[in-house]
């Protein structure tokens, strides 16, 4: 009852906006299913726990605000799987975020989180395949691409449809909270990317030490971009940069979907 309740209390645009993403979501997972209706359940079973692991690895950025390891995991799928692995993969670490901290299960809450990342991760997967598959002469700078393109995808859909959400629940602009608190991780996102590609790399090259050395560099600069985000949201507070304060909630920056946005 008390879910049911904290639900009627939302504005309503926020209810539909809900209801509308955890239809879309499932759309978005049947499609996946019928586009691999069979993968390897090893495969599956061996990614699941680094999944679930990488989703509850969070780095703290500044009050509240953290950068998840998910985004890694999910890329790595979206690159070396298919569909329907990459977004039940993605469907599991976000229901492990959005239910082991608090343990309590929050319905339009989860609804909400699995159906956003359901659909980002299906348009983040078509958006990597249609890249590298279109491009066959060049297949290094094909992936490559790809793999950029893929993660930025995933940026867009996750932090706009957390920002959409927040400030229909919040009755403030959009862009307000898009651009203090969401814009300034899109670096962590392609990176992260590239990390899962070097990861991919790692397995399947011959030159072991070039690999690691490729794979040290991507891991430090993904370092730095996390910590790089942070900035505007400590500036912002402090006014030192012209930056609006940030508002009294504070959004998780990256793909965190386990605080109760509704």
């Amino acid at each position: 009852m008390k879910t049911q309740s904290t639900f009627k209390t939302l504005p309503i645009a926020a209810r539909y906006t809900i209801v509308l993403f955890f239809a879309a979501g499932l759309a978005a997972a049947v499609l996946s299913i019928l586009c691999q209706p069979a993968f390897s359940a090893r495969r599956l079973l061996l990614l699941l726990p680094i999944t679930v692991l990488t989703a509850r690895a969070k780095v703290n950025l500044f009050k509240g605000s953290t950068l998840s390891l998910l985004t890694s995991a999910v890329l790595l799928a979206v690159i070396n799987e298919g569909p329907a692995v990459a977004v039940l993969l993605a469907v599991c670490g976000v229901i492990a975020q959005t239910l082991l901290p608090s343990k309590r299960l929050v319905l339009h809450q989860l609804a909400f989180n699995t159906g956003m990342i359901a659909v980002t991760v299906t348009a983040t997967w078509w958006t990597y395949r249609l890249l590298a598959d279109g491009q066959s002469e060049a297949p290094l700078s094909a992936v490559t691409i790809a793999t950029v393109l893929a993660s930025f995808t995933y940026f867009l859909g996750n932090s706009i449809s957390v920002s959409l959400i927040i400030s229909l629940t919040k009755r403030i602009s959009m862009f307000r909270v898009w651009f203090d608190h969401f814009l300034y991780s899109a670096p962590s996102f392609v990176i992260a990317g590239l990390l899962s590609l070097g990861a991919i790399g790692l397995v399947s090259s011959h030159s072991f030490a070039v690999t690691m050395a490729l794979l040290g560099a991507i891991s430090i600069a993904y370092y730095c971009s996390v910590r790089v985000t942070a900035e505007p949201v400590r500036c912002g507070e402090g006014g030192n940069l012209g930056h609006r304060p940030p508002q009294k909630y504070s959004p998780t920056i990256g793909d965190i979907v386990a605080r109760p946005y509704v």
